[in-house]
C-alpha cells in the first residue's frame, strides 16, 4: 500500500518526457532558424487573428495560473505559487494589450494608441521573464499559503494597472515607437529590445539551473525556449503582420500551452494513481487479511444483495456455515503461526470447490467460514460441502488432538430457501448456524442440512440429519 501511496506524490519526469522535451526544443530551434531569414517578409493582415490569439492566451493562461495556484496550495509550495503568478500576469496584461491593439477588439484601439500595444507587449515579456526568474530563484522548500496567493493576485492586478497607465496616459514620456513609421524600435531605442530579450534569456538560464526533475520544471524550460524565440522573431521581424510576427504569436501560445498540457497530464496520472490506490483500499476493506477470502463486512453486503436478487427471481439461495473442529487445540498443539497457515490452506480448498462467479467464500470470524451460493438448493449446497470435506480429507493436515481421525476436519451446516414474505437473511444464517451446531453435536467432521419446511418466518426449530 505504501508503494501505491508513493505513486500519488508528484512523480519525477521520466526518460520519455526528457526525450520528448529534447525533440520539442530541437524543433523550436530549427523552426526559428528557418523563420529568421524570412522574418521581415510582410504578409497580409488576417481579420480577427489578434482577437482569437488574445482570447486564446487569456483562456489558456488563466486556466494554467489557477491550476498552479491550486497545486501550490495543496502541496504548500511557494515556488509553484510563484509560477502561477507568472502565468496569471500574462492573463491580466493581455486584457489591456488586446484593447490597445488596432483590430484586436475593434478597428481602432479602445485605449491608448497603436504604440500603447507595443509597450504593453514589452511589459508582458519583461514582467513574465522577471516572474519566471523569481520562480526559478525561490527556495524549493518555502511553504505556500492562501495569503501568498491573495497577495500575488492583488500585486499583479495593481502592477498591470500601473503599466497600462504608463503605456496610455504616460505615453508622451516614453521613448518613441515606430520612429521610422515601420519598425517597432530603431537604433536610438535598441536598449529596449535587448532588455526584453535579455530578461527572457536569463529566465531560461535560471530555469535550467533548477535542481528539480519534476515535469513542471522541465516543461517551463521548454516554454521559456519558446518565449525567447517569440521575442526574437517579433523584434527581428520588426513590424506587425510580418512572417516573424505571425510565427512569434504561435510560439507565444506554445509558451503557455506546453506547461498547461504537462499539468493536465500530471493530473491525469495523479487521478490514475488515486484510482489504483482506491481500488486497493476497497479490496482491503472487503478482504480478509489472513486468508484473502472476503471478510465479514463483504459477506454481509453480498448476502443482502443476493437475497434481494433471489427474492426478485424467486430462486433458492443457499448458505454454508463452516467451522474447523477443535481449532483451539490445534493452536495449543502447533502454535498460532501453524494455525494461521492451516486456515490459509482451508481457504484454498474452499475456493477450489466453488466454481461460479457469483459464489462467495468468506471468513466469518476466527476459525469459521461461510459460503454464499446463489441459485442453489439444499442438495446442491450439500454437494459443495461434501467436495470440501473430501478434498480436506485427502490433504490430511495433521491434527493430533482431533481424534480419531488425527487430521484437520470440518463441521458444516447448510441452509437454503427461496426468499418470501416475512423471511430474512437472519433466518437463513440462523438456520445454517443451528445446522452447524447439530453437526458438531453429532460427532463433527460431517454436514447437517436444515429442513426446508422448518425455515419459517415464526421460528427455526426442526432440522434433518445429513
Amino acid at each position: 500500500m505504501q508503494d501505491e501511496l508513493y505513486l500519488i506524490k508528484d512523480a519525477e519526469a521520466g526518460g520519455r518526457q526528457f526525450a520528448l522535451a529534447k525533440v520539442v526544443i530541437t524543433l523550436l530551434l530549427l523552426s526559428a532558424a528557418i523563420a529568421t531569414p524570412l522574418a521581415m517578409t510582410p504578409l497580409l493582415p488576417i481579420p480577427g487573428y489578434m482577437s482569437a490569439f488574445g482570447i486564446a492566451m487569456i483562456v489558456i493562461n488563466i486556466i494554467l495560473g489557477a491550476l498552479l495556484y491550486a497545486k501550490g496550495l495543496i502541496e504548500s509550495k511557494e515556488r509553484t505559487i510563484r509560477l502561477g503568478t507568472a502565468y496569471f500576469f500574462v492573463t491580466v496584461i493581455f486584457i489591456p494589450l488586446i484593447a490597445a491593439f488596432p483590430g484586436g477588439l475593434m478597428a481602432d484601439p479602445i485605449i491608448g494608441t497603436t504604440s500603447s500595444a507595443v509597450w504593453l507587449w514589452c511589459y508582458w515579456h519583461i514582467g513574465f521573464g522577471l516572474l519566471i526568474i523569481r520562480y526559478a530563484l525561490s527556495a524549493g522548500d518555502m511553504a505556500g499559503t492562501a495569503s501568498s496567493v491573495r497577495m500575488s493576485i492583488v500585486a499583479v492586478v495593481v502592477a498591470v494597472a500601473l503599466l497600462t497607465l504608463s503605456a496610455t496616459i504616460g505615453l508622451p514620456y516614453m521613448p518613441a515607437v515606430f520612429r521610422n513609421g515601420k519598425n517597432f524600435f530603431d537604433d536610438s531605442t535598441l536598449v529596449i529590445p535587448v532588455l526584453v530579450f535579455g530578461i527572457n534569456l536569463i529566465g531560461l538560464l535560471c530555469v535550467m539551473r533548477i535542481r528539480d526533475n519534476r515535469p513542471e520544471r522541465l516543461w517551463v524550460m521548454v516554454g521559456m525556449f519558446a518565449a525567447c524565440i517569440d521575442v526574437w522573431l517579433t523584434l527581428y521581424g520588426g513590424s506587425r503582420f510580418s512572417l516573424g510576427w505571425y510565427f512569434a504569436k504561435i510560439t507565444s501560445l506554445f509558451t503557455s500551452l506546453v506547461v498547461l498540457i504537462s499539468q493536465l497530464y500530471g493530473i491525469t496520472r495523479l487521478y490514475n494513481s488515486i484510482a489504483g490506490a482506491n481500488k486497493i483500499l476497497m479490496t482491503q476493506a472487503n478482504q480478509d487479511g489472513l486468508t484473502a477470502l472476503s471478510n465479514r463486512r463483504c459477506f454481509d453486503e453480498v448476502l443482502e444483495i443476493e437475497w434481494n436478487r433471489a427474492r426478485r427471481d424467486k430462486r433458492s439461495l443457499a448458505l454454508l456455515m463452516i467451522d474447523v473442529d477443535f481449532f483451539k487445540k490445534y493452536n495449543d498443539c502447533y502454535g498460532h503461526l501453524a494455525g494461521d497457515d492451516c486456515l490459509r490452506r482451508i481457504a484454498d480448498h474452499l475456493l477450489a470447490v466453488i466454481n461460479r462467479p457469483g459464489d462467495v467464500a468468506a471468513r466469518y470470524g476466527g476459525e469459521e467460514f461461510v459460503v454464499i451460493l446463489p441459485n442453489t438448493d439444499a442438495d446442491g449446497a450439500r454437494l459443495v460441502g461434501e467436495r470440501l470435506l473430501c478434498n480436506l480429507s485427502q490433504a490430511a493436515i495433521p491434527h493430533a488432538q482431533n481424534l480419531p481421525s488425527g487430521h484437520v476436519t470440518l463441521s458444516i451446516g447448510v441452509s437454503a430457501m427461496v426468499p418470501g414474505a416475512g423471511s430474512s437473511t437472519t433466518m437463513l444464517a440462523l438456520a445454517a448456524d443451528k445446522a452447524l451446531y447439530e453437526a458438531k453435536e453429532h460427532g463433527r467432521n460431517q454436514i447437517r442440512t436444515a429442513a426446508q419446511a422448518s425455515i419459517a418466518p415464526a421460528t427455526v426449530t426442526a432440522y434433518l440429519p445429513g
